[in-house]
């Protein structure tokens, strides 16, 4: 993890791989596309998507949804 200047403040910012970036804002996680700097894309997590998402991933990394993936 590296700190970097993110809207005039020091945040924690990490490269997560396929070219997407997570910036920690103190409340939410932006995850940007193509570079932090100048991305391509830009999508806010707010704490409860942030939630939501991690029981999806749960929830998906079962070994019901994978037999049921894998008929």
């Amino acid at each position: 993890m590296r700190i970097i200047d993110f809207e005039g403040k020091k945040r924690p910012a990490e490269y997560l791989g396929d070219a997407v970036y997570a910036i920690f804002d103190g409340y939410g996680i932006w995850l940007h596309t193509g570079s932090h700097d100048e991305p391509i894309n830009k999508v806010y997590l707010e704490p409860g998507v942030v939630t939501a998402l991690t029981n999806f991933l749960r929830q998906a990394n079962t070994k019901e949804v994978y037999d049921r993936c894998h008929q």
